[in-house]
């Protein structure tokens, strides 16, 4: 089969491996004898883990937002407060 991608030839014979590799998963714990609906329930648990990844990377771009945010904030006490206190140590030293 030729498949016609702007991917290379490695990451898709890395695809191919990937689910290759789920459908000999499924098929060892039988079940089902109909090889499309092997290859459904292949594709169907890689669309989940990748909707899962997605959901977890999403939640880590939103910590690491606010811990931006939050990093932001301290400098900006550290700043005021450094500025309060050179202002005190000039005011002590008139």
């Amino acid at each position: 089969m030729t498949v016609r991608t702007d991917r290379s030839e490695e990451h898709m014979a890395r695809l191919a491996e990937t689910l290759n590799g789920r459908v000999r998963e499924i098929q060892k714990q039988g079940g089902t004898a109909n090889y499309l609906n092997v290859i459904m329930l292949a594709a169907m648990e890689l669309a989940d883990e990748v909707l899962t990844f997605e959901e977890r990377f999403r939640e880590i771009k939103d910590q690491v937002e606010a811990l931006r945010r939050e990093r932001e904030e301290l400098k900006t006490r550290v700043d005021r407060k450094s500025k309060n206190l050179l202002a005190t140590l000039e005011n002590a030293l008139k």
